[in-house]
């Protein structure tokens, strides 16, 4: 099929060029006048143009079986905020941009989001509007910021701050994954540990303990009837897992289920309050960029609380704002909730007396960054004395069912000479 570049003009009255694949050079100009666009020169390709064109779209690998599972990651959204806040802040348009970033991203889902919305862009809708055809890629706090941005003229700025808001999700997650990592082995080495046991070790037991004709303490035959189950419904045990994992996942679409899950999230001890001292962090920082750029309070908190992943704690912002809607002061709205630790409203008391809410908001997102990081930073202690407790129970256990029938036999065989 002939190849086809074209030159148009879109809605703004700028030249846009591209190529398109297509039988006639009528189904080029259909194409374009769909888009928005109007057609100003369209011209075939000769076949040595259209075999380097060729090449360099085979030059560019599609996505990797990581890319397809992970889609856009964390390092992706920052490299793309990174880069486009500085070609903006240079005075490059954002169709100009969209181009650049589209020749050196690296994931060929992002370089075709990035071309997607630059298309879209092209005829007519907001950047706004573009990413939020692409849920996939960038969530709600994403699009809003990004709006926000664009009703202030300070596009540069709306992206400058989310690159940094990546940038701190993807120190806080490392730190976690970091501090959580001897916990880990010690999980798995464990789980392995009791599997090997189970399936080769307590069999073999079994049998010795059958043909000696002992009686078996309570412990032993527990442990027994426990390695039978497993060995005899390995199966059965891997079809439950899959059917609890689907379950789970289907149960998401519920939000009473997600509002139990998010409750139960906050209450589990250590992870609870780490997970409260960060999205109070996210929050507030949240809520002091949109008050800088002169945002209204009411319109503050309702975009701020996009940034809580916790629908436990987004519902108590949504109340928050409905008592400051009625008169009542973001302080006293705040005091009312149990899910926010006191000091908070206590700072926000003093911002709002002051006038500075917006530095106050700052000062306890800082506050409550350096919690979080001592708490992450501490983790790996935290946890260390609930998993050796686990192994020495576990150990002891399966020590004592094994052994003990062990000195009955013994004892057995001395008596009998």
């Amino acid at each position: 099929m002939p190849i086809f570049r074209y030159e148009a003009i879109n809605s703004a009255g700028r030249i846009v060029s591209g190529t398109h694949a297509a039988e006639i050079m009528q189904e080029v100009e259909n194409w374009l006048q769909k888009g928005g666009l109007s057609p100003v020169n369209i011209q075939v390709l000769s076949e040595q143009q259209s075999a380097g064109l060729k090449e360099t779209a085979q030059a560019t690998a599609g996505p990797t079986l990581s890319e397809r599972l992970f889609g856009v990651t964390l390092e992706d959204k920052i490299l793309f905020c990174r880069q486009l806040a500085t070609l903006l802040a240079a005075g490059v348009s954002i169709i100009e941009s969209f181009g650049i970033l589209a020749l050196q991203v690296s994931n060929p889902i992002l370089r075709e989001i990035i071309l997607t919305m630059s298309v879209e862009v092209e005829s007519g809708a907001s950047l706004s509007e573009a990413v939020s055809r692409q849920p996939k890629a960038f969530n709600l706090l994403f699009y809003n910021i990004v709006k926000v941005g664009e009703e202030t003229g300070s596009l540069d700025r709306a992206f400058a701050y989310l690159a940094s808001l990546h940038e701190n999700e993807k120190a806080i997650k490392e730190r976690i994954k970091s501090a959580t990592r001897y916990p880990k082995i010690v999980i798995i080495a464990l789980t392995g540990a009791v599997f090997f046991l189970m399936t080769f070790v307590v069999p073999k037991f079994a049998k010795l303990f059958a043909s000696a004709k002992v009686e078996l303490p309570l412990a032993t035959r527990i442990l027994m009837g426990v390695s039978t189950f497993f060995a005899d419904n390995t199966l059965g045990i891997v079809g439950a897992a899959l059917v609890l994992f689907i379950s789970y996942r289907l149960a998401l679409g519920s939000r009473e289920f997600v509002l139990f899950r998010d409750r139960l999230l906050l209450r589990v001890p250590i992870f609870g309050p780490l997970a409260t001292k960060i999205y109070m962090a996210r929050f507030c920082r949240v809520f002091s960029v949109l008050t800088t750029s002169g945002i209204d309070i009411i319109t503050t908190l309702r975009l701020s609380a996009t940034a809580l992943e916790n629908l436990i704690l987004f519902r108590m912002v949504e109340e928050m704002t409905g008592e400051v809607e009625e008169g009542v002061s973001l302080h006293e709205a705040m005091a009312k909730h149990q899910e926010i630790p006191p000091m908070v409203p206590q700072m926000i008391a003093v911002g709002e007396q002051s006038g500075r809410l917006d530095e106050m908001m700052g000062k306890v997102a800082d506050y409550y960054d350096l919690e979080s990081d001592y708490t992450i930073r501490n983790l790996s202690t935290l946890i260390e004395p609930v998993l050796l407790l686990i192994l020495g129970v576990i150990v002891g256990l399966i020590a004592l069912a094994i052994f003990t029938p062990m000195w009955d036999m013994m004892n057995v065989m001395r008596g009998g000479r």
